[in-house]
């Protein structure tokens, strides 16, 4: 799998990387609600934020830079999960 850094005009670093259709488990792949997702996805990652774009270009990860940050700006932006502990009945705290 290829990841590529970015910096952007304001000086923050941008992890980048696929998630392709069959790296998405597969119960979550018959889930309705992918949508757009449900072929993949392109990830864009900072300190503090996560962003995706579905329908990317395949060859994402030899494309120039400033090419990677204008996709970076059409990217949805994704809530991030908060780290919470397991509750009772989680499989990881049975």
């Amino acid at each position: 799998m290829a990841v590529r850094d970015v910096v952007d005009e304001n000086g923050t670093k941008w992890k980048i990387w696929s998630v392709t259709q069959s790296s998405i488990h597969p119960k979550t792949a018959a889930e309705d609600y992918l949508g757009e997702y449900s072929e993949g996805w392109l990830c864009f990652e900072c300190d503090n934020q996560r962003r995706r774009l579905a329908r990317y270009p395949q060859d994402w990860d030899r494309l120039p830079d400033k090419e990677l940050i204008r996709l970076l700006k059409t990217a949805q932006v994704v809530n991030l999960r908060r780290n919470t502990p397991p509750k009772p009945g989680d499989a990881a705290n049975p």
